[in-house]
């Protein structure tokens, strides 16, 4: 039993509504967010990577969960005044923006009366939350959920005899008030009841989904219906699928417990996984809070900040939500270790992977059998894959799951060598989208030219495929092709994604030194990084009014987006590689006290996912690993002590002497030897030992 609780650090509210706080001076007032001011996470029930989630369904957008409208930037437009639900719904994204799959599969639903009364929303009362456990009071009734890692566990009770429970399998989505572009329909829809079960399946965001369902109580029973409208027997297919179909349970008592999960291969194995589970609501909630308590003991820091502990650890909390592993189950023919929620790897490969590989060595194996599985099943590794026919996002960046590989393979992950990146990264090389850069030199967005040739510069680093490694080496020659000769900025030639040209520039690339040589030197690049972070600028003032989205694009800073989103998190980092450590120091500084605050605002943009989140870790901890090319950076530790147990089971203690304006970085030792260039291998980082910082004030 493990003698700390990190568990009574997180917050699981974290990040779950608007931010609350935008400094007006200091050098984060200098950055400018031109994303959603929102961290777009939810409280519900969900184990770490786990395939079920279980909690309230407002239809709020993107996760189904809480008050706020469709919004990408600026102020956010309310919903609902005040956090409501029509019911508890199942399967969420967390942290994400528009992915063009929303899942809020099976809503249940407590009631009195008539069918018709489960579409009527009501105001949601004393929610709490802890690790594996949501609940809160609707319509007058207790509702509280549990999961384990593939079932949802739901128990409701009641004030008075005479209620009832349904679960409207139809939803898939979010509130049909945002547009069709937020929510489908169920195609192929087949209802049965079988003794106490209740089977639903149906074809919902392009993927055939299998339900099972079982209600424990008094004397229960159940009717399946169609349209708010109870019917007769035990089968039905469903033509209309735009109207609600389900199941209702009615029992005596006041209490009813309801059991449900899902998968994409057959009634069978979802009935399984219900079946398997036969502890009571209180021992499956206890198991939850001690697993989460297993993996957030991974890392375990000292500090004598306690606002610091609580944002680490809700932090460390929503960076290992997702992705989900659904090995065993079988995905656009992807099957066997299947892992899905890669939403999007844009969001995850720069901080969140890294860090699953750091710690997690049975899902770390799994992220990569996968990713194989992807190439070798579709031909390519695509920017996201949910549980949808749609892979969305393409526009984001090239070759990602090309550098995850790569990271896997600097971190030891035990299933992965060098022929199987070489086998992939070939794979990508034919994909259609890749012929002009191929012929040309060129993409349509030339972040796209950045991502693929320093894609091919890490892998020709790892093949030991001679001809693929100098034809890798002859695609990285293009790198030179996305920026402008007048400037040494990114070019103007070129649409850009969530940003400018300057928000790419800083890019970390394996060759950056030769990009600083093209930029004019060290001293013209540290003076370009000084105008992007604001450094002797005016402070900006932050656009928050509903609809500045069209402003926020004509304002024209070209400034750091204050970790407010993925673009530019590493570009901190860039300092080092001009010889200019103490700026990212001061960066950084920033970054944990002001840009991340505490509650449900605390996030200073959408967590994609744990993009966020595990950025904030790192920096925290004074690390920050560059993808695809097996370094870590020393960035500006924020605790006195950490002791990270790595996923090989060896230690890596971090010690440092960080008091309060001591936190810029004298000397770092690592195993008793200087580290002079602020880098580290992975691969010695790996074999665990002791870093040692010792830290000064700026005037020492």
């Amino acid at each position: 039993m493990l003698k700390k609780d990190y568990c009574k650090h997180v917050d699981v509210f974290y990040g779950n509504g608007e931010v609350d706080h935008f400094p007006e001076e200091g050098l984060t007032s200098k950055w400018f967010y031109i994303k959603a001011i929102c961290g777009n996470t939810t409280p519900h029930a969900v184990m770490p990577f786990g395939k079920m989630s279980v909690g309230a369904y407002s239809g709020g957008y993107p996760t189904g969960y809480g008050t706020h409208w469709v919004n990408s930037s600026g102020g956010i437009k309310k919903l609902f005044e005040k956090n409501s639900a029509r019911g508890f719904s199942h399967i969420h994204n967390t942290g994400v923006g528009g992915i063009k799959y929303y899942y809020n599969y099976a809503i249940a639903t407590p009631f009195y009366g008539k069918l018709n009364e489960i579409n009527a929303f009501h105001i949601l009362e004393k929610e709490k939350a802890k690790p594996g456990y949501y609940s809160a009071k609707m319509n007058s009734v207790l509702c509280e959920m549990t999961v384990n890692h593939s079932v949802a566990f739901h128990r409701y009770t009641f004030q008075k005899n005479g209620g009832r429970l349904a679960v409207d399998f139809s939803n898939d989505g979010l509130s049909k008030s945002f547009g069709e572009a937020f929510y489908s329909y169920a195609e192929a829809v087949e209802l049965k009841k079988e003794k106490n079960k209740i089977f639903f399946s149906g074809t919902l965001s392009g993927v055939k989904l299998y339900f099972c369902a079982v209600a424990l109580g008094t004397n229960v029973g159940s009717n399946l219906f169609f349209d708010n409208c109870e019917a007769d027997g035990d089968y039905m297919q469903v033509e209309n699928t735009q109207k609600n179909f389900g199941v209702v349970f009615d029992f005596n008592g006041d209490e009813i417990s309801l059991k449900l999960s899902y998968s994409t291969k057959s009634y069978k194995d979802a009935e399984r996984n219900v079946d398997d589970v036969t502890a009571s609501f209180e021992e499956i909630s206890e198991r939850a809070y001690k697993m989460w308590n297993g993996y957030l003991s991974a890392i375990d820091i000292e500090t004598k900040d306690e606002e610091l502990k609580k944002k680490f650890y809700s932090n460390f909390y929503h960076s290992i939500i997702k992705p989900v592993d659904m090995t065993g189950e079988c995905v656009l023919g992807i099957e066997g270790q299947l892992i899905t929620d890669f939403a999007t790897f844009w969001d995850q490969y720069k901080t969140l992977l890294p860090l699953i590989f750091m710690l997690y060595p049975d899902m770390s194996k799994k992220i990569v059998s996968c990713i194989k599985n992807i190439s070798c099943t579709l031909g390519k590794i695509p920017c996201s894959l949910g549980l949808s026919n749609i892979l969305p996002c393409e526009q984001q960046a090239k070759m990602l799951g090309i550098f995850v590989l790569c990271d896997a393979y600097y971190s030891g992950v035990k299933n992965i060598d060098e022929k199987l990146i070489s086998d992939c990264i070939k794979r990508e090389l034919e994909r259609d989208d890749f012929k002009s850069f191929i012929e040309t030199g060129f993409f349509e967005r030339y972040t796209h030219i950045l991502d693929v040739t320093d894609a091919c510069l890490d892998v020709a680093e790892i093949t030991e495929d001679k001809e693929l490694k100098e034809r890798l080496l002859k695609l990285a020659e293009n790198w030179k092709n996305a920026y402008s000769e007048k400037d040494g900025l990114m070019s103007e030639n070129s649409p850009y994604y969530e940003g400018d040209r300057y928000t790419y520039s800083f890019r970390l690339q394996k060759n950056i030194q030769e990009r600083i040589a093209f930029a004019g030197g060290k001293e013209k690049f540290i003076k370009m990084l000084d105008d992007f972070f604001g450094f002797g600028k005016e402070s900006l003032k932050q656009l928050t009014y509903i609809g500045a989205g069209e402003d926020i694009i004509n304002t024209h800073h070209h400034r750091f987006e204050g970790f407010n989103n993925e673009c530019d998190m590493e570009t901190p980092y860039a300092y080092i590689y001009a010889g200019c450590h103490n700026r990212t120091a001061d960066i950084i500084h920033s970054c944990i006290n002001q840009s991340f605050t505490s509650g449900k605002g605390g996030l200073p943009g959408n967590n994609d996912s744990g993009g966020l989140s595990s950025c904030f870790m790192w920096n925290v901890l004074g690390l920050f690993p560059v993808s695809g090319t097996g370094d870590f950076l020393i960035g500006s530790p924020h605790i006195k002590h950490a002791k990270i147990t790595l996923a090989n089971g060896k230690t890596l203690e971090i010690e440092t002497n960080f008091s309060g304006e001591n936190y810029y970085v004298d000397t770092v030792e690592f195993n008793d030897k200087k580290i002079a260039d602020y880098k580290i291998r992975t691969q010695e980082l790996i074999k665990g030992g002791k870093i040692i910082f010792c830290m000064k004030s700026k005037g020492d």
